[in-house]
């Protein structure tokens, strides 16, 4: 039986009068790779950002591990999001903190842990990414995907339930894209919970346990890589994903 981890019900959210997301519901399972696709404003990263309530939502509840998320109370909140991590598109790392620093400090600020035993959980999350080598450089010293596997060293440090990424390649250069969605498929591969906004059509397909494609704020359409990328019934879908493929030269 799938084992539900985290339950979104009809999350909303207005900007004035413009509604950015309207009436969104998802449910994921553990070890699920849901994959959010749609044009720039459809709602995708606003979803995100409601789930872990860096956005308040205006309408909505959400449940993680069947226990619903109070998010007024700060207790609950708190609690919450070292459950949740989140990886950006630019990846949010202090610039004068080195890679290890970056990945340490939310072990001893938040978890309370002493300072040598966050650094060695630092090292071990650096190598599993694959930056063994560079756990004392800064981040002006890195490369974008050097910077975003250490964002992503950071989440995992955290030991979350879920992980959400927010387009984590469109900051980056074409050649160091793979690097980063090379990291994503082993956490994949390995049983972690992701929702992920990504444009990588191809990657998608090969690992999503399902796709959801967003327009105006809604989820419009979901289903299997297979039936989203080659037998969508929404027309607009269809189009989407042919455009997609074809921008990013991948064969569908």
């Amino acid at each position: 039986m799938p084992e539900p981890i985290l339950r979104i019900e009809n999350v909303s959210k207005r900007y004035g009068k413009k509604e950015v997301l309207r009436g969104a519901s998802l449910t994921v399972n553990k070890g699920d790779l849901k994959i959010l696709i749609g044009p720039s404003g459809a709602g995708k990263s606003t979803l995100l950002q409601c789930i872990n309530f860096l956005v308040r939502p205006d309408e909505g509840r959400i449940w993680l591990e069947e226990k619903e998320v109070h998010y007024a109370h700060k207790r609950d909140l708190y609690a919450y999001r070292q459950k949740v991590g989140m990886i950006f598109q630019d990846f949010n790392l202090f610039d004068h903190l080195t890679a290890l620093e970056n990945v340490r400090i939310g072990m001893v600020k938040v978890k309370g842990m002493a300072k040598a035993q966050a650094g060695e959980r630092a090292v071990a999350e650096l190598e599993r990414v694959g930056l063994k080598e560079h756990t004392q450089k800064y981040p002006a010293q890195l490369s974008g995907g050097q910077k975003q596997r250490v964002s992503i060293a950071r989440a995992l440090a955290m030991d979350p339930k879920v992980m959400l990424l927010d387009e984590p390649t469109s900051a980056l250069d074409p050649e160091l894209i793979g690097e980063v969605l090379a990291v994503i498929r082993d956490l994949g591969e390995n049983g972690m919970t992701m929702i992920m906004a990504t444009h990588q059509i191809a990657f998608a397909g090969s690992l999503a346990s399902e796709i959801i494609f967003m327009e105006d704020g809604r989820i419009s359409e979901r289903g299997t890589p297979e039936k989203i990328l080659f037998q969508a019934e929404n027309a607009r879908t269809r189009e989407f994903c042919a455009k997609i493929a074809e921008f990013y030269g991948e064969k569908r």
